[in-house]
């Protein structure tokens, strides 16, 4: 079973989907619909993690701050 995160948001959730000896892909996934609605990963050239949406994706600002919020704390523990 994937590893998932839930941080309280009512509509999403993180699933670890990929993982290296140094970096992680997670997915972000709508809890109603089991979609996924983008992907959370490494950007060498930003030496940081980036959200990718998927095309057509919609988000309020709930949304956006869960994945701000996540984005900040695996970019926290990423060691550079």
């Amino acid at each position: 079973m994937a590893r998932q995160i839930d941080l309280g948001n009512k509509y999403i959730l993180f699933e670890l989907i990929g993982q290296t000896s140094k970096t992680q892909r997670w997915a972000v996934i709508n809890k109603s619909s089991d979609i996924e609605l983008g992907e959370l990963k490494w950007y060498g050239a930003w030496r940081q993690y980036i959200f990718e949406p998927i095309n057509n994706s919609f988000y309020n600002n709930g949304c956006l701050r869960t994945i701000i919020d996540f984005l900040d704390r695996i970019n926290k523990e990423k060691v550079i």
